[in-house]
């Protein structure tokens, strides 16, 4: 990813969004050290321990960043937001998910919709943090050895389901699912591909070959179908 010339992710979502190999590896790094840094005992009391996990209410760019690097140190994600204490939830809605999870003993993260923001903007409600911020104090180097489970998370991520029609070129072009795609984007990476990501909430269907072509590319979106079709 670090030696990726090119975009590794670009997203048209309420915005257009790319991201390059090195930054997007820079982001991933860091996630993953502050995730691997903060997870440890619940926030209130003596709770008994569970596996580490994830929620978002984000950015779709923002959410395959967090998710990606959630899976890949084997959390789990959930599609709900009924958190314990311990969990991770990243928002952008205050007064509402991140305040009921940091009063559940949950770590609430306050990230701004904006790509280019460099912290959030105004005041914060009591338990919930500056994503960036909290992102930012992190090493640009891991600190901790990454476990290898690409295989085992790409597994549980894609159920079983593959590419159709298989890309050709070294670009994929997605449509944006908030459960799948995170995995679908992760499984690209891994093949060594840059990912174009477009959000069907606020780009037609019916424009989105006017978009590829503007991205330089060719040939239709591909689609994770199940592996028996």
């Amino acid at each position: 990813m670090n030696a990726r010339s090119g975009p590794a992710l670009t997203v048209y979502s309420a915005e257009r969004v790319e991201l390059g190999g090195p930054v997007t590896a820079r982001w991933i790094t860091k996630i993953a050290n502050y995730l691997q840094n903060e997870a440890g005992a619940p926030l209130f009391g003596d709770e008994e321990p569970h596996p580490a996990r994830l929620h978002t209410r984000i950015e779709p760019w923002q959410q395959i960043l967090w998710e990606v690097t959630a899976r890949c140190l084997g959390w789990e994600i959930l599609d709900t937001p009924r958190l314990l204490p311990g969990d991770f939830a990243v928002g952008a809605d205050v007064d509402g998910l991140l305040a009921r999870a940091a009063a559940a003993g949950a770590h609430a993260l306050a990230q701004p919709a904006a790509h280019l923001a460099f912290a959030w903007d105004g005041p914060l409600p009591q338990g919930v943090l500056d994503a960036l911020q909290e992102i930012g104090a992190q090493s640009d180097a891991p600190d901790h050895p990454t476990p290898d489970l690409v295989e085992a998370v790409l597994d549980e991520a894609l159920a079983g389901s593959h590419p159709h029609p298989e890309p050709a070129g070294d670009r994929v072009a997605l449509l944006w699912s908030a459960r799948h795609c995170p995995g679908q984007v992760l499984d690209q990476w891994a093949r060594g591909r840059s990912v174009v990501i477009i959000d069907p909430a606020h780009h037609k269907p019916i424009d989105a070959q006017a978009l590829l072509a503007a991205e330089g590319m060719e040939g239709p979106i591909t689609i994770y179908v199940p592996s028996n079709h």
